[in-house]
């Protein structure tokens, strides 16, 4: 009898919430060492206090100290919606992942704290607009929103769009990964896609297909470096021995876009660069190498 009981449980909340259906699957770009992507799934459901709780788990897919294609966890998330409000489980307790209840002007604690000293403690999403949009034939709810600190004050970053039972349409699903410094090696990127059993494959910014991995048809002569500092403020440090290989830099933004570029020198200066995560290119005729930056306010 019990066991039917949790049975009529899972399965009447399981259709209750939109959030994490069965099939549904995030795509993002990967910011650690090495080029790839990251993909979150979801994986099932299990009680936690009581509380019927959606796993994700995070799994990267790129290339490894070898440049060999790999794959390997990076950790399980357990959330949860009710009511327009997706929470997050973290040291044993809830904290709020979005609030599509939100209004203008409105903010919630950062999910996931405390961060390290890339980002002020008690950091803030905060509401600028909302509005419905139409996605696969279906009405969603966004909210415009900006990172902000203790006090509701901007930090700088890019302003982004959450769409309802997707999350960021630019940035990474979790948001704290942003700021948590490389502590666990910078697994967020930009958005790239999404999808579930019910819905089709949503990928409005990503040109490549969801699994691309950059790199593995030019292995060769293809390498990541390490800059210091990372973040980065103001000015990029590039190692003597680089700059006498590689004649010229490049920063690229999310999407591709040539930011900054001229000749590589030890000393590259970011001063003017909004905050945010780029890539670093220095090349020379026939190598290229790169390194991820994050640049912070």
């Amino acid at each position: 009898m019990r066991l039917l009981v949790l049975f009529l449980l899972f399965s009447g909340l399981s259709f209750a919430q939109n959030w994490a259906p069965n099939g549904a699957q995030w795509h993002y770009s990967y910011y650690g060492f090495f080029p790839g992507y990251v993909d979150i799934a979801y994986s099932g459901d299990t009680l936690i206090d009581g509380q019927v709780t959606k796993k994700l788990t995070k799994t990267f897919h790129g290339l490894g100290w070898g440049l060999d294609v790999t794959s390997y966890s990076i950790g399980t998330e357990y959330t949860y919606e009710a009511n327009g409000v997706v929470y997050l489980r973290y040291q044993n307790q809830w904290d709020t992942l979005y609030n599509f209840n939100a209004q203008v002007g409105e903010s919630w604690r950062m999910a996931k704290q405390p961060f390290t000293n890339v980002a002020t403690q008690n950091s803030r999403i905060k509401i600028l607009a909302t509005g419905n949009l139409i996605i696969n034939n279906e009405t969603r709810k966004y909210l415009v929103a900006e990172k902000c600190d203790s006090n509701n004050i901007s930090l700088g970053w890019l302003n982004d769009t959450i769409i309802e039972n997707i999350g960021f349409l630019h940035d990474y699903l979790l948001p704290y990964d942003q700021f948590d410094g490389a502590v666990d090696g910078n697994e967020g990127g930009p958005f790239r896609c999404y999808s579930d059993n019910n819905f089709a494959l949503y990928k409005p910014n990503y040109l490549e297909v969801c699994d691309y991995i950059m790199g593995t048809t030019e292995l060769e002569g293809n390498a990541s470096f390490q800059i210091f500092p990372n973040p980065v403020s103001d000015q990029i440090n590039i190692p003597e021995s680089l700059i006498q290989q590689y004649n010229h830099y490049l920063i690229l933004s999310n999407e591709g876009k040539v930011i900054q570029e001229g000749q590589t020198t030890t000393i590259l200066d970011v001063a003017n660069l909004p905050a945010g995560n780029y890539t670093l290119l220095i090349e020379n005729q026939t190598q290229k190498r790169y390194a991820k930056v994050l640049v912070v306010r």
